[in-house]
């Protein structure tokens, strides 16, 4: 089933709304609450035309495809609102450009987060901010039934607990899948309902135990596992992927359990214990130690540095988290990359060197 039938079966046969929603950190919980479903938007197959109208030359292609897919009217037949969290100045320029200047016939949400997460002012700034869009949402999709929510927090954790049982087993070696049939059960989150998203990676996490084996293994960092063909070179060359830092995967699905009762509350307590994030300025120091963390729990050798080219809150951190995995004797890859990039005879020789760096 493409996504295009599965948001049809959604809506005809659930009753159920779909929100387009742009990277990457959202309360997602309140949307399930809400019958919505959202419908993540990081990499449409798109190729850029009308949009580049409208946006600079050195804007990256996650906001450059959001909004083509939107200029082109993919959506006008299956969205029935917009959301645009403020994960960096070139989406919030996007939301602007699709409100006030494109205009489009469906009603535009935002969400902003806390840009210097490390006080109580923020947590007070995140729960209002939580409670902002639920009444936001409230005006045009019905009253929130706060029940309903504190089950779907509950079913939330529930999934991060999963996600980090896949990525401890994928760390240890011992799911026994490849790591493009690991990140295509991962990426099913971003359009799933939580309840079909649930079952899948159960499937996943209730694998037999495999014999881990004698292989280089990396952690990769950035914003998601696009282009898939980074993966595929690295699985045709026997190397695991033991880990990652990505924008799109553990640093927004790794939440902490709470036992905060009021809904709100918990999603606040969630949203603060999530690994530290290029989009919300952690330090650098924070950074590497999570990295290096995740290569120690692997036996990692090196790090792939996995990035979207133009992504300035990425970029601006990579040298000095390159510096750092160096400093701790691991070996280092920085690709730049554009989304949807077709595998390249470049990019596999970049990758079979490093592989021998490894080795």
């Amino acid at each position: 089933m493409t996504r295009q039938e599965y948001f049809a079966s959604m809506k005809k046969d659930h009753g159920r709304r779909v929100m387009a929603v742009f990277p990457a950190q959202y309360p997602r919980e309140i949307l399930w609450a809400m019958n919505t479903l959202p419908a993540e938007v990081w990499d449409p197959p798109l190729e850029v035309t009308a949009a580049s109208a409208h946006l600079q030359t050195y804007i990256c292609s996650v906001v450059k495809l959001g909004l083509e897919l939107i200029l082109s009217g993919k959506t006008d037949d299956i969205v029935d609102g917009y959301l645009f969290p403020h994960t960096c100045d070139s989406i919030q320029n996007m939301a602007a450009v699709v409100n006030d200047y494109v205009g489009v016939d469906k009603p535009v949400f935002f969400f902003y987060h806390p840009k210097a997460p490390y006080s109580q002012a923020s947590r007070v700034y995140y729960h209002e901010q939580l409670e902002r869009l639920a009444r936001e949402l409230a005006k045009t999709f019905g009253p929130l039934n706060v029940e309903e929510l504190s089950r779907r927090v509950a079913q939330s954790q529930d999934i991060a607990a999963l996600a980090a049982k896949a990525y401890q087993r994928q760390a240890a070696g011992t799911l026994g899948v490849t790591s493009a049939e690991f990140y295509q059960v991962l990426r099913q989150g971003e359009y799933l309902w939580p309840d079909d998203f649930q079952a899948e990676l159960t499937t996943l996490t209730d694998r037999p135990e495999v014999e881990p084996s004698a292989q280089p293994t990396v952690v990769i960092s950035g914003v998601l596992p696009n282009p898939p063909a980074v993966l595929t070179i690295l699985d045709d060359l026997g190397v695991r992927v033991g880990g990652d830092d990505f924008i799109g995967g553990s640093r927004r699905l790794l939440t902490k359990p709470t036992d905060k009762t009021d809904p709100f509350a918990a999603l606040t307590e969630m949203y603060f214990s999530l690994p530290p994030c290029s989009t919300k300025n952690s330090p650098i120091d924070e950074r590497a130690a999570y990295i290096l963390g995740l290569c120690r729990d692997a036996g990692a050798d090196g790090v792939i540095f996995y990035e979207v080219k133009f992504c300035e809150t990425e970029l601006f951190d990579v040298p000095n988290l390159v510096e750092e995995m160096k400093a701790a004797g691991l070996a280092t890859l920085v690709l730049d990359i554009e989304l949807n990039e077709p595998e390249t005879g470049r990019l596999r020789t970049r990758i079979e060197a490093f592989v021998e760096m490894l080795r």
